[in-house]
């Protein structure tokens, strides 16, 4: 049996993908996805359809939409007058449809058997979002001159993929019995939603769930406009992003190298205070004390000093590779 755990955020698309009960293959790629039409023409460099499944990070996957070619799966700072979709409805968007088409297009398989992804966790409670997204990835897909089949789709709540992720792969006895004996809240530092789930021993708990909108997105928006503040010139957030994800230490603002760690953790601060503000407020009702802190998503570091703060007497764990934590869980779960 062959499962795709799949997580198609605002900013990156991670696959795992494998047969069940082993080891997944892991695919990071950039979210932009937009009409072919409005993708930059590289200069010096041909773009090349090439295989998908051997597309670089800086190639478009190539994927049609009712007949429109669309470049998929690149930096969205590469397209020209075109807005990615940054809003609750962003699963209902053409855009995320390309990057599904796309996702499924990197698995190289011709069918694929169980699908799991993800919604935030206040989407994941409404049926109707959830059974739209399985519409639209469950059957029969087009891909050029081939086509895949995908059997079964199952949606879950976002922060439960690094919770699986943990749950399997931990090996220190304290944590193990922090896992089935105690309290554990996940914190999914995303780019568009900061989710968190808590989950008491081995159940969720859906009332203390929820989602808050300081995420990445804000801040960056913020640290772009620290930068221009010093350096001059216009805020670049898409700028910091591609630089963050390249793993790069500076940025270009106005002609002036800045450090990227430097401005996300001055703009860290206010962002992480907020988000953090509404978690406190939905636990209020929670008896259990937490005993066990998860952190996952590209964003998680920049709340690791809050959460411990607020957290007092919990261990606190950064998953490792924490962007693709969702996607390794989801696989988990699809078996």
């Amino acid at each position: 049996m062959y499962v795709v755990g799949l997580d198609i955020g605002y900013s990156n698309v991670k696959i795992a993908a494998g047969p069940r009960g082993a080891l997944p293959r892991l695919i990071l790629r950039p979210a932009g996805a937009a009409p072919r039409e409005r993708l930059g023409e590289r200069i010096g460099a041909e773009e090349g359809a090439g295989s998908a499944t051997g597309a670089t990070a800086d190639r478009p996957v190539p994927v049609d939409l009712d007949g429109v070619p669309w470049a998929a799966a690149i930096e969205p700072e590469r397209f020209e007058d075109w807005q990615r979709p940054l809003h609750e409805d962003y699963p209902a968007t053409p855009s995320y449809h390309a990057l599904a088409l796309a996702a499924l297009q990197l698995t190289g398989q011709r069918a694929i058997d169980v699908v799991v992804t993800g919604l935030p966790v206040t989407q994941a409670g409404d049926p109707r979002r959830r059974e739209r997204l399985k519409r639209l990835l469950t059957g029969r897909h087009g891909l050029g001159e081939a086509s895949l089949e995908v059997g079964e789709v199952r949606v879950v709540p976002q922060p439960i993929g690094a919770y699986l992720d943990l749950v399997y792969t931990a090996t220190d006895e304290e944590i193990l019995e922090r896992i089935e004996t105690g309290t554990v809240i996940v914190l999914d530092a995303g780019f568009y939603s900061f989710d968190w789930a808590l989950v008491v021993k081995g159940e969720l708990r859906r009332s203390a769930s929820g989602t808050s909108l300081e995420a990445m997105s804000v801040l960056l928006e913020r640290a772009a406009q620290e930068a221009a503040a010093e350096a001059g010139g216009k805020p670049q957030p898409l700028g910091l992003e591609a630089a963050l994800r390249a793993g790069r230490g500076h940025v270009l603002q106005a002609g002036h190298r800045l450090s990227v760690p430097t401005l996300l953790g001055r703009a860290a601060g206010p962002v992480c205070a907020v988000a953090l503000e509404s978690l406190r407020r939905s636990l209020r009702r929670e008896s259990a004390s937490v005993d066990l802190v998860l952190i996952a998503g590209g964003g998680g570091s920049y709340y690791l000093r809050a959460a411990a703060g607020l957290f007092p007497g919990a261990t606190v764990v950064v998953a490792p590779d924490p962007i693709a934590a969702n996607a390794r869980g989801f696989h988990r779960y699809a078996g």
